[in-house]
């Protein structure tokens, strides 16, 4: 955060960024980004990010190969897909091939259980999964460095 932009200002524990001021808009508190927001955001990025290359190497595939990218959970509800696209935590994919689909252990659960068809087809997808330890594969450190940058 630049030391001469008007918009910038040293908060109570980080340097921040004003987006908007206390009663504009009808705010009634200052908003404000911190320095430790854009860290917390770069090193959530990273970490996804270094778990899609990871496995992406592990398989011996490139990003092009991915026909779907499914986002589940909250994350999966509320991330704006073309940001964090544009940021680079998600592969450089068209966007029609990204799918959000909330909370979909809940409603993988509960369609095993209500199931005996759902059930075999989870156990038959789960026979195939394979583990992946991601801080032991190989160029771990250095892709998950490389990823804490927010430009692509």
């Amino acid at each position: 955060m630049l030391d001469n932009h008007p918009r910038v200002r040293d908060g109570q524990a980080y340097r921040e960024f004003v987006l908007v001021e206390e009663g504009v808009s009808g705010a009634p508190l200052t908003i404000v980004l911190t320095q430790h927001d854009v860290r917390e955001l770069q090193l959530a990025k990273a970490a996804i990010r270094t778990g899609i290359q990871v496995l992406l190497a592990t398989n011996g595939r490139k990003e092009q190969e991915v026909d779907h990218v499914i986002i589940a959970g909250a994350f999966g509800t509320y991330i704006d897909v073309a940001s964090a696209v544009a940021i680079g935590m998600m592969p450089g994919l068209p966007l029609e091939r990204f799918r959000q689909v909330g909370n979909a252990a809940g409603m993988g659960a509960r369609m095993a259980l209500i199931s005996s068809t759902q059930r075999k087809k989870a156990q038959a997808l789960a026979s195939r999964v394979n583990y992946v330890e991601l801080g032991s594969a190989p160029q771990f450190s250095e892709t998950f460095l490389n990823a804490c940058s927010l430009a692509t």
